[in-house]
């Protein structure tokens, strides 16, 4: 992203949404100061503790994956409906690819015959044809890619939803780990039950439902990837 520099956690990038910009549900407020001291102290935290550097950052965090959720496809939280990815390659060649290349053809020099106004003249402002024809050529390679990475995805059989899942999991772990040292970033043998022990499980578990609601949560096996992943078991 343009206005951050490469130091910058990578899901800052989640808040922008490109040429795709467009009006999202009100964002909520996430982790007041009272939750923030609440979770300090369910996981044992010292006075030591940045208490405001780690609210900025879990507040850094839900906004970002707050902000993908409601503009993907994933049904999480109150976002739009899940797609699967041939879901989603199928509406994308119906509804934009073929329809654009019709378009183009239909603009072409050997349809504008078809355009001519001869003799009258029109009321309406007339368009740039040859920019038009420049932005949906963009817009054909740009959803090109786009079904190439959803075929890819398919055929690795990762659905974007548990990819989402374990990203978030991945950088709450790193706020974890910053601001905890003194705690282990996993599951316990008791988090396996109905009523986790770990200070790491009642973390992600406050953290998740804090932005998208109880009904929203990440299994012990998404921690036990993320765990294995970070070499911390």
């Amino acid at each position: 992203m343009s206005e951050n520099s490469s130091n910058q956690p990578y899901y800052l990038k989640y808040r922008e949404l490109g040429w795709l910009d467009r009006r999202l549900p009100e964002m909520p407020e996430f982790f007041s100061d009272k939750l923030i001291k609440r979770i300090c102290r369910e996981v044992g935290a010292g006075d030591e503790t940045d208490q405001e550097g780690f609210a900025k950052e879990l507040r850094e965090i839900a906004q970002a994956y707050w902000v993908a959720a409601m503009s993907s496809p994933l049904k999480i939280g109150k976002g739009p409906a899940l797609q699967s990815p041939d879901e989603r390659i199928r509406k994308l060649t119906s509804t934009v690819l073929n329809p654009a290349e019709k378009l183009i053809d239909a603009l072409a020099d050997h349809n504008l015959p078809l355009l001519s106004e001869w003799p009258d003249k029109l009321p309406s402002q007339s368009p740039d044809r040859e920019h038009l024809l420049k932005e949906l050529s963009l817009l054909i390679g740009r959803v090109r890619d786009l079904t190439e990475v959803l075929d890819d995805r398919k055929r690795k059989g990762s659905p974007l939803s548990h990819e989402f899942k374990i990203d978030l999991a991945n950088a709450m772990t790193d706020v974890f780990e910053r601001h905890f040292p003194s705690v282990s970033a996993a599951r316990g043998g008791y988090d396996r039950t109905k009523n986790p022990s770990s200070e790491y499980r009642r973390f992600m578990t406050e953290c998740v439902s804090e932005i998208f609601g109880s009904g929203f949560s990440i299994s012990g096996s998404i921690l036990d990837e993320v765990a294995l992943s970070r070499g911390n078991r």
